[in-house]
């Protein structure tokens, strides 16, 4: 009897212990910086933006439920390269650098980035969309004070960085911000006289900041991508099949359009 008993109870546990293993692979994590709108970013509780609404969709087609760990932008590409997620999604530029730690899928969507300056600033706002100019005009003010978020491409572009082929601005000093709307808030109010910043949250952070406006120049060219453990091509591939399917459909695109 008492065998009975505890083979019963080793079937109740094997079942028990087969379905937690069911459930967690169900599960798919993404690590992202929530403050990067129209990417990424919170209300309330929730989780928004254009990396969400891909995510969300990469999971559904892949038949798993989407987890998504909120972290200091700088942390997303380890978290991935260390298996602590399973892909990152958080406005990531594909570059040489990133692609030595981690994998990326195909673009999803083209960025740039670009200059946001005060509406006072004239020397500047003369320059229009010339790229060029705007670089000379940017090295010409000695001490010029530039706004970054940190571990961004803007950042790499002010300070400078051979693995990404930016010179730099030598006469400048860069400050580092956790998001963008800190970096603009500091432009508004003094502390800095220039931010560089990804394009799309560029334009919707510096519409709640009056006294603001985004530069036409293009700064640079990038593409963005998902980014998955080095070497993981079972899950790379998947993740490319998914986003070719939401090209195909419209998806895609439609989910871009609608944040903007």
């Amino acid at each position: 009897m008492q065998k009975l008993i505890w083979a019963s109870l080793l079937a109740i546990l094997a079942v028990i212990f087969v379905q937690g293993c069911s459930k967690s692979e169900e599960k798919i994590v993404m690590a992202t910086a929530a403050e990067f709108p129209p990417f990424e970013y919170k209300e309330g509780n929730e989780f928004k933006g254009i990396d969400v609404e891909i995510a969300q969709e990469v999971a559904k087609i892949l038949g798993k439920t989407l987890e998504i760990k909120d972290m200091e932008f700088d942390s997303v590409v380890s978290a991935v390269s260390s298996a602590n997620v399973d892909f990152g999604a958080s406005g990531l530029t594909i570059n040489e650098a990133r692609s030595k730690v981690v994998d990326f899928t195909t673009s999803y969507y083209n960025a740039n980035q670009v200059v946001i300056i005060k509406n006072s600033d004239s020397e500047l706002k003369a320059v229009g969309d010339n790229a060029a100019e705007l670089i000379k005009a940017i090295n010409k003010k000695n001490g010029i004070k530039i706004g970054v978020q940190t571990g961004t491409t803007g950042a790499f572009y002010a300070q400078g960085d051979k693995d990404w082929g930016f010179e730099g601005f030598k006469n400048a000093e860069v400050k580092g911000f956790v998001n963008g709307s800190l970096a603009v808030s500091a432009l508004e109010n003094g502390q800095i006289d220039i931010v560089i910043i990804d394009e799309a949250p560029a334009r919707l952070i510096s519409k709640n900041y009056a006294n603001t406006e985004v530069l036409s120049a293009y700064l640079t060219e990038e593409r963005y991508g998902i980014a998955v453990k080095k070497g993981n091509q079972e899950l790379l591939d998947s993740i490319n099949q998914a986003l070719e399917k939401m090209r195909t459909e419209g998806v895609l695109d439609k989910i871009i359009k609608k944040y903007y």
